[in-house]
């Protein structure tokens, strides 16, 4: 299929159910923009957001010879995108449940780890060692989206890489930092901040 622009989503998706690549890209490219505003909106993470609209299009493409020519295209994408968004904040909402049972349960034990300084000083050494462990690309978008708090756009124009670059390093970074810190039982972002308020409470 050539100059794609010109056909309908109906001619589109016609085509895509006979397994036209050149279909596909169009059709991606045409929502891509639109299905990411409409995530970011309900979840305000960039690299969720674009994780979940790139899985939209892989279950449409495994989907072609399934799909119903008759269908509306934009109803159909944005509804498959609604499903994996609300699958993603009810496994937010479940987490955080978790992590509220957790400090509930453990609340004597996770005081005595913020007080104690040692505890503080090994957790803090693992996180920079884990952090020099990641490729330098990797470690520098990480860097300067974690601890000097850049957007990613402005961390894609600092390192002169495209923002889904960057949503790649940073993707990469956490799940890295996950495997590492596993055994501690709890998500990567919130062992981070319970070792930054530990700092907090250290005396001066």
């Amino acid at each position: 299929m050539t100059k794609s622009a010109k056909y309908s989503d109906h001619e589109l998706l016609i085509a895509l159910h006979c397994g036209d690549k050149k279909a596909f890209e169009a059709l991606y490219f045409r929502y891509f923009t639109r299905l990411s505003c409409y995530a970011f909106k309900k979840l305000q993470d960039e690299y969720v957001v674009n994780e979940l609209v790139q899985d939209v299009f892989v279950d449409i493409w495994k989907r072609r010879e399934t799909l119903n020519t008759e269908e509306e295209v934009a109803g159909l994408l944005f509804a498959m995108l609604r499903n994996k968004a609300l699958h993603e904040l009810r496994a937010r909402f479940i987490q955080s449940k978790h992590i509220e049972e957790f400090t509930l349960l453990h609340k004597d034990d996770v005081a005595d780890t913020l007080t104690d300084g040692l505890y503080v000083r090994q957790m803090e050494e693992k996180m920079q060692q884990a952090v020099n462990r990641l490729s330098p690309q990797c470690k520098n978008a990480f860097t300067l989206s974690r601890y000097e708090n850049l957007s990613y756009k402005e961390i894609a124009k600092k390192m002169c890489i495209s923002v889904n670059t960057v949503e790649k390093h940073i993707g990469k970074a956490l799940q890295h930092l996950r495997q590492e810190f596993q055994e501690y039982h709890l998500p990567v972002v919130i062992l981070m901040g319970l070792m930054e308020l530990a700092l907090q409470l250290q005396p001066e």
